[in-house]
């Protein structure tokens, strides 16, 4: 007879957002649950660990294990992984949460944890400030403040960018501290959310009072839908729908490999992302909205980056696939959130395949074959923004002056 997996908690947010009010909730009321806690702090004292054992009164230490001086979703995943697997051998709990430090992003820690033989992750919850998300997202008409110091602007723009990480991948969002903005301003903010997660479970709290079994207990999560629930992968599905209505006006994208951040995103073996030309979404009532940039020509790399240092800021988020003239064997993944801007290996493009390759799967797959381009064959950029009050037309003229000719 099979093992009964033990679940698992991830919980995320940025310092102060009320991890540990909702942690200390869920101690004090387990609903029948023996839980166990993994607290990861970066600081050299586990301030975390030592609110929770006074707080939740716990006397047996080996509830607690302290990850300290790391950060979970960078050099601490193996510890992760192996405590887990310790506690769940040690048969003492039947649940397990994990706080992690305010500085982590939920995916890399939700992958490392899909290891565990014995455990299944049955929720993810990220917590955020009501607060900080106004200031971020929607008290006024820019989505960050202008600060005179280089050095705190720089941390903001950091932080701007978890926030969106933590909204983006999770399966229960939290906005504590709504007594501290307006109904307005809330709006604003759920309008946002709504176009960066737009299915997510969202609860709007002061002090985290809701109800533990939103929190555990949940069966909520599942890495393949909260992933393809974020609002630049649903942006992409509306577009191949649109592209199944109209064959004339699409193009088509083939992936070998995968960016190690997006592992379950690409997958192994063939992998297509389709495209129309003239797709758009009209704005919200907040002016909230998205569309994708499509050309088949490269990036010139020197341009692109000159003119990441000036990316718009109500850009909120953008992800994509992009080519660069200097590289055509290699897709790249482009990826912004807030101020931040990077781009990584994706993988090879089939048209720099052997043509014996080339030839097998464009026989195999009726799809590739109808849609591959003979010149540049599958190679193309394809980049979902998603933002407040765009100037597509001007987004657009500014990235194509980043173009380069295709040459072999």
């Amino acid at each position: 007879m099979a093992k009964k997996k033990v679940p698992i908690t991830i919980l995320c947010g940025y310092l102060g957002a009320g991890k540990t009010t909702l942690l200390n909730r869920v101690l004090t009321n387990q609903k029948g649950y023996k839980v166990a806690v993994i607290v990861n702090d970066i600081g050299e004292v586990n301030v975390d660990e030592r609110l929770i054992s006074k707080e939740a009164k716990i006397t047996d230490s080996s509830s607690l294990v302290p990850l300290t001086n790391g950060c979970i979703c960078c050099t601490l995943k193996s510890d992760l992984v192996q405590q887990i697997e310790k506690l769940i051998d040690s048969g003492k709990f039947d649940y397990i949460m994990i706080e992690a430090s305010g500085v982590c992003e939920p995916m890399p820690i939700a992958q490392a944890v899909e290891q565990i033989e014995n455990g299944v992750i049955d929720n993810v919850v990220s917590v955020v400030d009501a607060n900080r998300l106004v200031d971020e997202f929607g008290a006024g008409d820019s989505l960050v403040k202008t600060y005179e110091k280089k050095d705190v602007e720089e941390s903001e723009e950091d932080i701007e960018s978890l926030l969106i990480q933590q909204i983006e991948f999770c399966s229960t969002l939290i906005i504590n501290k709504r007594d501290l903005v307006s109904d307005e301003e809330m709006k604003k903010v759920r309008a946002v959310i709504n176009k960066i997660q737009p299915t997510v479970r969202v609860f709007e709290t002061t002090r985290c009072e809701l109800p533990v079994e939103d929190v555990i207990g949940t069966d909520r999560f599942d890495f393949e839908a909260v992933y393809s629930s974020a609002g630049w992968v649903k942006a992409l599905e509306e577009h191949e729908e649109e592209h199944d209505d109209d064959h004339d006006e699409d193009e088509h994208h083939h992936e070998h490999a995968h960016d190690e951040h997006d592992e379950h995103e690409e997958g192994h073996g063939h992998h297509h992302h389709h495209e129309h030309k003239h797709e758009g979404e009209s704005e919200d009532e907040y002016g909230i909205g998205s569309f994708v940039y499509y050309r088949r020509r490269p990036f010139n790399r020197q341009k692109l980056d000159q003119y990441a240092s000036k990316w718009p800021r109500n850009i909120i988020r953008s992800k994509g696939v992009i080519w660069f003239s200097d590289e055509n064997e290699m897709a790249y993944v482009l990826e912004t959130s807030g101020r931040q801007i990077q781009a990584g290996y994706s993988g090879q493009w089939l048209a720099s395949c052997p043509p014996a390759e080339i030839k097998k799967v464009l026989e195999e797959e009726e799809s590739m074959k109808k849609d591959w381009d003979e010149t540049v064959g599958d190679r193309m950029i394809k980049l979902v923004v998603i933002g407040q009050h765009l100037d597509r037309k001007q987004i657009e003229a500014d990235l194509d002056s980043c173009l380069d000719e295709f040459k072999e």
